[in-house]
């Protein structure tokens, strides 16, 4: 069984000023919604796609249905995807839940699609996330002026995500500074219209009330200083996809030569400026793997700690057990190479039926009762992403990128 923290039971009624009776009963805490509506694909803004061409940036909106609450505040959650792949439904889980708690939550588009990664190509792909994050803040704070159609205060939007969502929110939060631009970009930096970016909105404010990230990371710690936003994370302390030290970032397993600082000392560098932050952590190898196996906690972490800042309440973190244990698990498949030329080692315990999809969903291979060790072969396959179900012995999907 799972070792879980303690799920606090935090009353808000002692709360003070504007949001004491907002923010009783459990409201941002607990799920007091039994109904979520959805309005999906609202244009935000838009930008040269990965591939060229204009790309139009979309994201859905839920919200709490029966909610008489004029003014509420705002949870970004944006996708994970390597930045390669996802879209905004893999995040819907997420926002249900938060909306359900009061919340209005948004899964908004970034620009993600295939690069072969090295510093140039990987720090882009972040800033591009960064940039859209933003465009889509300055969008809901000009929604307010228009006539604030999703009931939104403008001053409590908190910016969010999981693995690469959460690697743009981090940095749409604290980069934020044009001097900060990192060296990697050169003369881009400025074309690409530096911090802010050019995806959409202008003359709004992009500024943030807090961070959410779920198994994020930083590429400078240094870009945080007194007075920044606080941030609340969820990260295995064993993760190989997204760092929770700090080290060198591989993309698909190719070294880029950039650095990259996960939660534990990105939140380590919060203390030493005196900025406010809470960290929970796994302990396991594995990659937001909790929003599967321990849902209800990890989503309850987040929710609460959400409530904190929207309600003006402060600190709470030491009241936590900030490490939870993970249970023995079985051997994590492998895929190798990854990315691949063509043939592709997949590795599993115990019995389990293998299926390739394309990027586009379409099934392009298949391999039945596989047992232990097996070879795919793909090198008739085009090059790009795809999807290797894998399900049985082990049910879960590996990203596998063809050259």
């Amino acid at each position: 069984m799972i070792t879980r923290y303690a799920v606090l039971v935090i009353s808000f009624l002692l709360a003070s000023g504007t949001f004491a009776q907002e923010c009783a009963n459990g409201r941002y805490v607990d799920p007091v919604f039994a109904e979520v509506q959805v309005t999906s694909a609202i244009p935000f803004g838009s930008n040269t796609a990965v591939s060229g061409g204009a790309q139009i940036l979309r994201m859905d909106v839920y919200e709490p249905v029966g909610d008489t609450q004029p003014l509420r505040p705002v949870v970004i959650i944006a996708f994970g995807g390597s930045f390669v792949a996802g879209s905004r439904a893999d995040v819907a889980e997420l926002c249900e839940a938060f909306a359900a708690r009061g919340y209005v939550a948004v899964a908004p588009d970034y620009r993600v699609g295939f690069f072969l990664p090295n510093a140039l190509t990987t720090t882009l792909a972040v800033v591009r996330g960064a940039h859209d994050m933003k465009a889509c803040i300055r969008f809901l704070r000009k929604s307010v002026e228009e006539g604030n159609p999703y009931g939104i205060d403008p001053d409590r939007i908190i910016a969010g995500g999981v693995s690469a969502g959460a690697i743009s929110a981090i940095h749409a939060t604290y980069l934020d500074s044009d001097a900060e631009m990192p060296p990697a970009l050169g003369v881009q930096a400025e074309q690409l219209g530096g911090a802010e970016g050019n995806s959409g909105n202008p003359g709004y404010s992009s500024a943030v009330l807090a961070c959410l990230s779920f198994s994020g990371a930083i590429g400078d710690t240094s870009w945080v200083v007194a007075g920044d936003p606080p941030l609340h994370s969820i990260h295995e302390d064993g993760d190989a996809v997204v760092p929770y030290f700090t080290q060198e970032v591989s993309v698909f397993g190719i070294p880029t030569g950039l650095i990259a600082s996960g939660s534990h000392d990105l939140h380590q560098r919060m203390d030493n400026v005196g900025v406010g932050n809470c960290l929970l952590t796994y302990d396991a190898d594995d990659h937001v793997g909790y929003l599967t196996s321990d849902t209800e906690n990890a989503i309850a972490f987040a929710a609460e700690r959400c409530a904190r800042v929207v309600c003006g309440l402060e600190g709470g973190c030491e009241e936590l057990i900030t490490s939870v244990s993970m249970p023995a698990m079985a051997k994590t498949p492998t895929a190798a190479p990854n990315p691949t030329l063509g043939e592709l080692r997949v590795d599993v315990t115990g019995t389990n039926d293998l299926a390739l999809f394309n990027a586009h969903g379409a099934r392009v291979g298949v391999q039945e009762r596989v047992t232990g060790p097996h070879r795919m072969d793909l090198s008739s396959l085009v090059p790009g992403v795809y999807h290797l179900r894998i399900q049985g012995a082990h049910n879960t999907t590996i990203r596998v990128v063809k050259l």
